[in-house]
């Protein structure tokens, strides 16, 4: 793994964590939840969340980048995915310099298998 991507993946490690505890995040960003997530209601919406920001299992497997940008939950036997992007501080672009937290935005889009 670069030191590049172990400087995301901790960033995306701590953004994760925080989402629980929105408004005291160190990082910026969003989290969207796909239309067949909230289908689910609020509850699952909620346990999605949770599992999201607890998850730790990366290996080769789920993270040959070594960013910690994906990954795979299980909410009351529902497959979930979860994906990280990093933006600009308007949205519109990729980050130019993923690792200049001023101008990074990360995007965690929490969503379905059939939805990918």
């Amino acid at each position: 793994m670069s030191i590049q991507a172990a400087a995301i993946a901790e960033a995306n490690d701590a953004f994760r964590a925080a989402i629980p505890f929105q408004g005291h995040q160190t990082y910026e960003g969003q989290v969207i939840f796909s239309g067949g997530v909230e289908e689910k209601g609020m509850l699952f919406v909620s346990l999605a969340t949770k599992e999201v920001a607890e998850f730790t299992d990366f290996s080769q497997l789920n993270d040959p980048s070594g960013d910690h940008s994906f990954g795979v939950v299980h909410v009351n036997e529902t497959e979930v995915f979860w994906a990280i992007s990093l933006y600009n501080k308007t949205y519109d672009a990729a980050a130019d310099d993923p690792l200049d937290d001023d101008d990074t935005r990360r995007v965690l889009t929490i969503y379905l298998p059939h939805e990918h």
